[in-house]
């Protein structure tokens, strides 16, 4: 089967979405060779403004799609074309945009939250990243569960536990960052939680010597975040790194006590597993999919809790026991996900949906 691929998120400074779909392309082509796998971008490098990218998965998409004789298209992000040559597999992350429509500006607002509605139910055969995501579908979209399939994410291999040498003090030293470290990875915006996170930071700051570092690309909405962190004199103690590459990821989570995330929804969230496949401590919110992802093998907290989120991670940085135990589970509930397992489900969705 010729099977096109949305690859337009993987250029430039890859996110979510991007890391989902090159990875999953690597493996499938690994585990099924079979099949024609045939990449599809707009050739932009920069992030696609909301209108551009309605032009692309709409019009363009599609278009090239037909040019490349495709028997099956993959969208892997959220918007399915109306118009399409072939069946059309779409990847539904999340819904976040119909959830939490307040946490966009205006023009994304639109188009998350009232023309991904009408576009997922366009789509031959939709993904979902976890059951959460498919209940999301099927409660708010009214879309028929048999035509949703749950297929998890998977971890790169490169996520690990690293011994301590050259190559982690040399990321320590790209980033400025000192010992003792907690550690957030992820967008900045208002759904990932990152105001509680900083109110709970705070009630330990005085006990603790550990510095907050919060890696990720600016998202919107972020300036409230930034006057949190002077409103609360912590402009020594926290560290924003930016986006960070990919090849330097696995050494930052290496380099933390402990991992947290205290987002209010997520579709799967990706760094809690990278951060346990790496071997660091989890403190987490009990949001949505995350619960799914963690298992027994973090500490999962109320959502918007600031206080709960604290008393979480004082306990495992104060109990070495606890935080030993913690690193020991998320290293085997990691080696639950792989991206061969994702590609091999994937692969079943695809000979169901093509010709």
């Amino acid at each position: 089967m010729r099977i096109a691929m949305d690859m337009q998120s993987t250029l430039g400074r890859k996110t979510g979405i991007g890391l989902y779909t090159a990875n999953l392309l690597r493996a499938l082509r690994r585990v099924a060779p079979q099949h024609e796998y045939l990449e599809l971008a707009w050739g932009r490098t920069e992030e696609l403004r909301t209108d551009r990218r309605l032009y692309w998965q709409q019009v363009g998409l599609p278009r090239r799609a037909r040019a490349a004789g495709a028997e099956l298209l993959h969208v892997t992000g959220f918007d399915a074309p109306l118009w399409h040559p072939c069946p059309v597999v779409l990847t539904v992350h999340d819904l976040i945009g119909l959830l939490y429509p307040q946490n966009l500006p205006p023009v994304a607002r639109f188009y998350w939250s009232r023309w991904l509605p009408h576009s997922v139910r366009w789509a031959t055969r939709i993904i979902a990243d976890s059951e959460n995501t498919r209940r999301d579908l099927v409660r708010h979209l009214g879309i028929s569960p048999e035509r949703i399939a749950v297929v998890y994410l998977g971890v790169e291999p490169a996520f690990r536990p690293l011994e301590d040498g050259p190559a982690l003090e040399a990321v320590r030293a790209r980033h400025e960052l000192p010992e003792a470290t907690l550690l957030y990875v992820g967008t900045l915006e208002p759904r990932k939680g990152l105001d509680t996170l900083l109110s709970a930071y705070h009630l330990l700051v005085a006990d603790f010597p550990h510095h907050l570092v919060i890696a990720g690309k600016k998202g919107w909405y972020t300036e409230a975040l930034f006057r949190q962190v002077q409103e609360l004199g912590l402009g020594q103690r926290v560290h924003f790194t930016g986006y960070v590459p990919d090849e330097e990821l696995p050494a930052l989570y290496n380099l933390a006590n402990a991992f947290v995330f205290p987002s209010r929804y997520e579709g799967f969230g990706l760094p809690v597993l990278e951060a346990m496949a790496c071997g660091v401590p989890v403190v987490c919110s009990q949001a949505a999919s995350l619960p799914e992802v963690v298992g027994d093998a973090g500490v999962l907290v109320p959502v918007d809790d600031p206080a709960a989120l604290a008393g979480a991670l004082r306990r495992v940085l104060a109990d070495g026991a606890l935080a030993g135990e913690l690193r020991a589970r998320g290293l085997e509930r990691a080696r639950r996900f792989s991206w061969e397992e994702t590609a091999r489900r994937t692969v079943e969705v695809y000979e169901r949906s093509g010709p």
